[in-house]
């Protein structure tokens, strides 16, 4: 049988038919495939690690964290505090009224009744009439009369409290005022009966 020369820059046939080299491609391919989804495997648990950390570390985070009280927002104090605040207020407050309702009272004093003294009705009352004699002789002084008044206002009695000196001049002062009016004197508006000392003075005319 002739064989047909190799020609040069021919290359030889492989002695398997060629299936050797898609043997080859194939072997590598699933060797690549292996390697990549090992990675694949190893960087899931890698993340799965670290989010079970980060679970972990919240979890101890939440729990170590005191609870902290409610807070007051009228007072900003914990609600407890604040309650128990007004509780003890509203308790000295009932005991300060219950103190204020056992003590005794002091009895009020009454009031002073209003008093106004009789008086002399002004231009009503003429001055007593000078005695001419006393006058002659240059005879002056006072004399001081204490008037009991009525609630009417008229002179009830007439008294010397103190005399001139001169029984002409004691005389017309005395024989003056018991014809005089008053305003009597008054106790909380009502009229009363009282007393006032009038002053009669005898002056000698200048000149």
């Amino acid at each position: 049988m002739n064989q047909v020369p190799n020609t040069p820059g021919d290359k030889p046939a492989p002695a398997d038919g060629g299936r050797g080299n898609a043997a080859g491609t194939n072997g590598d391919g699933t060797e690549q495939r292996k390697r990549s989804g090992g990675s694949l495997l190893w960087l899931l648990l890698l993340v799965a690690l670290l989010l079970l950390g980060w679970w972990w570390f919240s979890q101890r985070a939440t729990t170590a964290l005191p609870e902290q009280p409610p807070v007051d927002a009228t007072t900003g104090e914990p609600a407890a505090t604040a309650a128990a605040s007004a509780e003890q207020a509203a308790a000295e407050a009932r005991k300060k009224a219950a103190e204020a309702q056992d003590k005794p009272r002091k009895p009020s004093k009454p009031a002073a009744p209003r008093v106004t003294d009789a008086s002399p009705i002004v231009g009503r009352n003429p001055q007593p009439e000078y005695p001419r004699d006393a006058q002659r002789r240059g005879l002056s002084g006072r004399v001081l009369l204490r008037v009991d008044v009525a609630a009417d206002g008229t002179a009830t009695n007439v008294d010397f409290v103190q005399r001139s000196g001169t029984p002409e001049l004691d005389r017309a002062a005395m024989d003056a005022v018991r014809k005089w009016h008053f305003a009597p004197a008054r106790r909380d508006g009502k009229a009363a009966a009282s007393s006032v000392n009038v002053p009669i003075d005898f002056v000698l005319p200048k000149g």
